[in-house]
């Protein structure tokens, strides 16, 4: 490959590059001359050449030079060809004027002064003498040189009209030659022309030049020791960065180097810039190993200036959690110049990580008793940066966990989403009364691929409402609890267990309950259940018994015992007294809630059973109708259980009166008093036939007035009493 020896940098007129091989080729600025190039300038042209070994040659008008490899080795020194001057006619020299008579188009024979040697000028006086020579002191030795101008001097067939040494004529007689003029001196004239003797020429001694040592200059690079690096990017600016911007994400920068002695070879990152003396097309571009663009825009050769540009493409790996931290690339630059000397740099470039930004986080809503669940994600307003971790179903940038707050418990989700569940019976969310509002704050960690953190609070608002206090379980129709006087021990179905019943009730207290209390009795006090059970003895004489208290349920258990029979509405059969026990609620804010507990108590009532017996017709029977009764529970009326009698089998209504006196009856007559005894006396002969019977009616009553009817049936041909069957029985 030929070596280049520079570049043209200035031309004026016409000039020429002739290559080895004869091309001829016309020069404009900015191409590039060869080593084996002749350099030619016109009549009229000029050039300037910068060599590579950074010097500058300049050549002017009519003027030519080979280009070598030595112009750059020993660097030539500048070379300038001055415009020419015309002389003045005094100024010019024999031979100058000689030359210029020849440029005019003279016959130098035939115009200038004869020679002694030579023939005679055209008109010049016969056998007159004339011309002669001088010489040139040569100051400089040119290494070649061109003829301007010239004319042919040799005579014919090349031969010199005057060898050297000899003269005109016959040599051996010293005479002239005959040239017709028969030895005159002018034209036609004859005679000898006298000789003088010229001294020798002294011969030209060749002085050999001079030639400078050439210093052998170093190569250098320049502006590829910037402090933090040539280039710096930013990760934010890609596209799903923290802060993207397209225009940001390419770089461009300059160096320069400098060869003095010719720049021959330039690499950078492994991109030939210049290889053997040329520079290659632009630009060229390379993926880096962190798979970017590195690219080389352009170089000047005049100026040494090299251009190129870095493209980020995509984020890097950064070392782990080490924040807004810079990854550097490097790449090696190597220059080399004609003479073998070399120099390396490094052009590097910064590539600074992006990190994540968590912003903090609220919630729309506000927990609290009617809504104890809130949900979201931390995400949406958070910047993840280029390093970003996607969020799938169960993956994502965030540090998730389970939580547990002031008021609940967070859960929170590698992908940002939570579930705030509100603990309602919370000492502190109670606390708040009913009203109050609080603040549950949660920190949370946004991470990145590469370990970078943000933190960031999530703050939910929590309000206890002013919830009302309620009281569940106390509205039974008919009364929580019923107990039947007829299971005492004195009534018409003792049945001891069945005399203690159980209940219970629930109170809701939102807001904290504060104080309960049943019939008066303390059951919560202060916030704080008193000890169980608690009993107390009721009007009636029965026990009422708070048995527990559930704070966790709100669940009250009581029980209650009838002990004794109670007064119920007179005589108004199997009817109920309720024995009632209020209930108070209290919350922490004050508010209320009233119930109560109703015990039934079902009345015992007394049951008259039906009598029979039977008499001999004349004779008389006694007895007590009472034997097979049943009292109940409230014992007999004060006075006697039976409170009257009269003849006949009607039992829908009760029987006042009639005792102690004789009632009529058929074939005889009863006589029944308050106590149950009865006597019948049976007429004589008053029976004509067989089955005649007397029926009786009679009332018994208790101590509340309760009564029950039936009949007394007397065969009268019987001898004694006896009882009927049931059915008889009307109560």
């Amino acid at each position: 490959m030929a070596t280049l020896i520079g570049f043209v940098s200035k031309v004026i007129g016409q000039v020429f590059a002739v290559a080895s091989d004869g091309t001829r080729r016309a020069l404009v600025e900015g191409d590039r001359l060869f080593a084996g190039d002749q350099l030619v300038t016109g009549a009229e042209g000029a050039v300037a050449v910068h060599l590579q070994n950074g010097q500058e040659l300049t050549l002017g008008r009519g003027s030519s030079m080979e280009m070598t490899p030595q112009l750059l080795a020993h660097q030539a020194p500048h070379v300038e060809t001055a415009e020419a001057v015309t002389p003045t006619q005094a100024q010019l020299t024999d031979v100058e004027q000689l030359q210029k008579a020849i440029a005019a188009g003279d016959d130098p024979t035939q115009t200038a002064d004869p020679t002694a040697a030579g023939p005679a000028s055209t008109g010049a006086p016969g056998g007159a003498l004339g011309g002669g020579h001088t010489f040139v002191m040569l100051e400089e030795v040119g290494g070649q040189v061109d003829p301007i101008i010239g004319f042919p001097t040799a005579g014919f067939n090349g031969i010199p009209e005057f060898p050297l040494g000899r003269l005109a004529g016959n040599p051996d007689n010293g005479g002239n030659g005959d040239n017709g003029d028969n030895g005159a001196g002018g034209s036609g004239g004859s005679g000898v022309v006298p000789v003088t003797p010229v001294d020798p020429v002294a011969p030209v001694v060749p002085v050999t030049p001079i030639v400078p040592e050439v210093p052998n200059n170093p190569v250098t690079l320049t502006g590829l020791s910037m402090a933090g690096g040539e280039l710096t990017l930013n990760e934010a600016n890609l596209a799903d960065g923290s802060a993207p911007n397209p225009g940001a994400l390419t770089k461009t920068g300059t160096f320069s180097v400098s060869a003095p002695d010719g720049l021959t070879s330039l690499s950078i990152g492994g991109i030939n810039v210049i290889s053997g003396g040329i520079a290659a097309g632009f630009p060229q571009s390379i993926t880096t190993p962190l798979g970017n663009t590195l690219s080389v825009t352009g170089y000047n050769a005049a100026t040494g200036v090299v251009s190129y540009s870095y493209t980020l493409n995509d984020n890097e790996t950064h070392p782990a959690g080490d924040s807004t931290n810079n990854l550097s690339e490097h790449f090696t630059v190597v220059a080399g110049d004609s003479n073998g000397d070399t120099t390396t740099g490094s052009l590097d470039v910064n590539i600074t990580d992006d990190v994540p930004k968590a912003f903090d986080d609220s919630n729309a809503s506000t927990a609290s008793e009617t809504l104890v669940n809130l949900t979201g994600s931390v995400l949406p307003n958070d910047v993840q940066g280029a390093d970003r971790i996607p969020a799938g179903p169960e993956s994502g940038p965030v540090v998730g966990g389970t939580f547990t707050g002031k008021y609940g418990t967070l859960v929170l989700n590698a992908n940002g989403t939570y579930t705030y569940t509100l603990n309602t019976s919370d000492t502190d969310f109670k606390a708040l009364h009913a009203g109050g509002t609080g603040t549950e704050s949660f920190t949370y960690t946004l991470t990145d691929a590469d370990g970078d953190t943000s933190t960031a609070k999530l703050v939910l608002n929590i309000h206890n409402n002013d919830d009302p206090v309620t009281i569940g379980g106390l509205n039974v129709e008919g009364g929580e609890i019923t107990v039947y006087e007829k299971n005492l021990t004195f009534g018409t179905d003792p049945n001891a267990p069945a005399l203690t019943q159980n209940g219970t009730f629930t109170v809701n207290a939102p807001d904290g309950l504060q104080t309960l209390t049943v019939s008066g009795v303390a059951v919560v006090s202060g916030g704080v259940a008193v000890g169980f059970p608690l009993s107390a003895t009721t009007w009636t004489g029965a026990t009422f018994t708070i048995t527990g208290y559930d704070p966790a349920t709100g669940v009250v258990s009581y029980s209650y015992t009838l002990n004794y029979d109670s007064d119920h509405p007179n005589a108004d059969g199997a009817n109920s007294i309720y024995e009632n026990f209020d209930v108070v609620a209290t919350d922490t804010d004050g508010s209320t809630a009233t119930g109560q507990i109703n015990v039934n108590i079902v009345d015992d009532l007394p049951t008259a059973n039906p009598d029979s017996t039977s008499v001999a017709e004349g004779g008389i029977v006694s007895g007590s109708v009472l034997g097979n009764d049943v009292t109940g529970a409230d014992a007999p009326a004060a006075g006697g259980a039976v409170v009257g009698v009269r003849a006949g089998s009607d039992t829908s209504t009760p029987v006042i009166g009639g005792l102690n006196t004789q009632i009529n009856g058929t074939y005889g007559y009863l006589t029944l008093d308050a106590n149950g005894n009865a006597v019948y006396h049976s007429n004589p002969n008053a029976v004509s036939g067989p089955g005649a019977t007397d029926v009786f009616t009679y009332t018994v009553r208790d101590a509340d007035g309760d009564q029950s009817t039936t009949t007394i049936t007397i065969d009268v041909h019987n001898s004694s009493i006896s009882a009927v069957s049931d059915s008889d029985v009307t109560v």
